[in-house]
C-alpha cells in the first residue's frame, strides 16, 4: 500500500512538472509580437555581453588556440573517450562471468 502510494505521488509530481513547462511555453505564444521581439532583443544582448565577459576573462577561443596543442587536445580527447568505453565493456564482461545475476537478492 505505502509503495502504491509513493508511485501515484511521483506520478502526480512528475506530471506536475510536466504541466509547469508545458505551460511556461505557452506563455512565450500569449506575448504581442513587440514584446517577443523586445526579449528577444534583450537575450541577444544578454548573450553578447557573456561572450564579452569570456573574452575579457582571457578563455581562449577554439580557433585562437595553435594547431598542433588542438590536435594534441583531440588525441587526448579520444583517448579518454576510448577508455571510458573499454572500461563500460568491461563491467558489462564482469557482471556476464557472475553467473547471469545469481546471487542477487530479489523482492
Amino acid at each position: 500500500m505505502k509503495r502504491l502510494f509513493a508511485l501515484s505521488m511521483l506520478l502526480l509530481s512528475l506530471l506536475g512538472s510536466a504541466g509547469g513547462v508545458w505551460a511556461q511555453q505557452g506563455y512565450w505564444r500569449d506575448l504581442p509580437p513587440d514584446e517577443r521581439r523586445q526579449l528577444r532583443q534583450q537575450m541577444r544582448e544578454h548573450w553578447q555581453q557573456e561572450r564579452e565577459i569570456r573574452r575579457e576573462e582571457g578563455a581562449p577561443r577554439w580557433r585562437d588556440v595553435p594547431p598542433e596543442d588542438r590536435r594534441r587536445l583531440r588525441d587526448e580527447m579520444r583517448e579518454q573517450r576510448a577508455w571510458q568505453e573499454r572500461e563500460q565493456r568491461g563491467w558489462g564482461e564482469q557482471r556476464e562471468r557472475r553467473g547471469n545475476g545469481r546471487g542477487w537478492r530479489r523482492d
